[in-house]
């Protein structure tokens, strides 16, 4: 189906028949005390059968001026918690403080909210105080609730996420594939639309992008349209930024249809562990994004660093939260947990840029699951953009062995060498790092092999590549010593 034609369909206004009813429209109203901030409230109402579109429009008090307050839906299914075994939701879209209405019907939805049936029932608004004067938040919701006729009906389009996937263990027989883990786009709170996303990431050589929007799955149900109208050989993986009031993290490598709670605090059951639950026992992936940004409620408040299986320690151009980032990293490294090193740009919107930074992840084939795979191995590395790329492995003449980024290797260090080698590097400094610290620098020569002997007794070995003021070009993922 040619892109047009399917957004189009999206796009479609129903047609009103000569017996149409008139619209439904109701007002409701409240009061967010400032005590209720980071909790949400649940604005309910009834909605009759026959009903094809919903439209609300929320108004508050104070709107810029210190309150805010975010937005979303969940229909008559209800909205109670998920938990680590039921993965199912009522949710019909959010998004969050970057939007003041929305529209749903059996043939479209606005960007963020999910297009289907509207069955009768208690349907729900949520609102989500974030921020408040000491007055509080006096809320007003105008809902419109059409009967119009349907003439067409929504279908998803999920993008295809095995493009090839290729046998094997995923050591000798793999590919390394150029990618980013982490984009925004209409579909929450980005101005690139994702044609613009995906052109970004072929023109940055990537193989491979997710976008993650937050609190939604609605642009992983359009995401096949954009990818079979302008990149169908690239890769676009099924993601979620799951946005909390206590920090953001990537689920990632998810089913169709899966949708992550979001809505929990530190210590809540279910909470964060459920949530990530739900993502392993699916395969996907769950890495915690910008732990230490600066931005409210961005950085990662929960004590829980043992459900993740990677940290994003490098989001858009590098800054001192991203050196916090990779010092906690090094941290979980030397207390023996193997977190893998991702990065993601967060693009939004322009200027921002996707695969800034790129991460490289060693795949069976080009695949959702490989790629997931991939990282939960280690198998991967990370530069700055495009024109950038290295090599990084240790040789163990006890075993005959030479093991590359990810690996495991259960030998003594003795006589184990460490060769690094690079392109678009060259004059930077190759810094060797083991659980003990840095033990080694070195000026890259693009082409030419660095070569230092492991430390004996050490848990590990990494390379990171910075510049003159200390700024990050490119990080590998350890060779373990186990």
């Amino acid at each position: 189906m040619k892109l047009t034609t399917y957004l189009s369909l999206l796009g479609s206004s129903a047609v009103l028949s000569a017996a149409a009813r008139p619209p439904i429209k109701k007002t409701l109203t409240g009061h967010i005390d400032p005590s209720q901030v980071m909790t949400f409230v649940y604005a309910p109402f009834d909605v009759p059968p026959g009903v094809t579109s919903i439209y609300v429009l929320q108004s508050y008090s104070e709107k810029g001026a210190g309150n805010a307050l975010d937005l979303g839906i969940f229909d008559q299914r209800g909205y109670r918690m998920m938990d680590a075994q039921n993965g199912t939701s009522g949710s019909r879209g959010w998004s969050g403080g970057f939007r003041n209405n929305f529209t749903i019907t059996p043939s479209w939805a606005t960007p963020g909210y999910n297009a289907g049936p509207i069955s009768p029932g208690t349907w729900n608004v949520v609102l989500g105080p974030y921020t408040s004067t000491p007055n509080g938040i006096d809320w007003q919701l105008d809902i419109e609730m059409g009967f119009d006729d349907v003439t067409s009906y929504y279908s998803p389009y999920y993008a295809s996420v095995n493009l090839d996937q290729l046998p094997g263990d995923g050591t000798d027989d793999s590919l390394w594939l150029r990618g980013d883990f982490h984009m925004h786009s209409v579909y929450s709170d980005g101005r690139y639309t994702p044609d613009q996303q995906i052109t970004n990431a072929v023109n940055r050589n990537l193989s491979f992008i997710f976008f993650t929007e937050h609190n939604t799955d609605s642009h992983n149900q359009v995401a096949g349209a954009y990818q079979a109208a302008v990149a169908p050989d690239l890769l676009i993986g099924r993601g979620i930024e799951v946005t909390t009031r206590h920090g953001h993290w990537q689920a990632l490598g998810l089913n169709q249809d899966q949708i992550i709670e979001w809505r929990y605090h530190p210590g809540d059951n279910p909470g964060y562990e459920a949530a990530a639950h739900q993502v392993h026992r699916t395969g996907g992936l769950v890495s915690i994004n910008h732990p230490f940004q600066t931005c409210s409620r961005c950085d990662w408040g929960f004590d829980d660093w043992d459900h993740n299986d990677a940290i994003e320690v490098w989001n858009g151009r590098w800054d001192p939260t991203d050196e916090l980032a990779v010092k906690k990293w090094h941290e979980l490294l030397v207390a023996g947990k193997k977190t893998a090193a991702i990065g993601g740009s967060d693009a939004h919107s322009p200027p921002d840029i996707n695969g800034l930074p790129t991460t490289v992840v060693k795949s069976r084939g080009r695949s959702q699951a490989g790629i997931i795979e991939g990282v939960k191995a280690g198998r991967a590395y990370l530069v700055e953009g495009p024109g950038m790329d290295l090599t990084f492995t240790v040789h163990i003449p006890s075993l005959s062995k030479t093991a590359q980024i990810g690996d495991k290797v259960t030998a003594p260090t003795t006589n184990a060498t460490a060769t690094f080698s690079a392109q678009g590097l060259s004059g930077n400094k190759a810094c060797f790092v083991s659980d003990a610290g840095y033990f080694y620098n070195a000026t890259v020569v693009d082409g030419r092999y660095i070569v230092r002997s492991v430390p004996v007794g050490a848990k590990f070995v990494r390379v990171e590549v910075r510049n003159a003021t200390d700024g990050m070009l490119a990080l590998t993922n350890p060779v373990w010593f186990v």
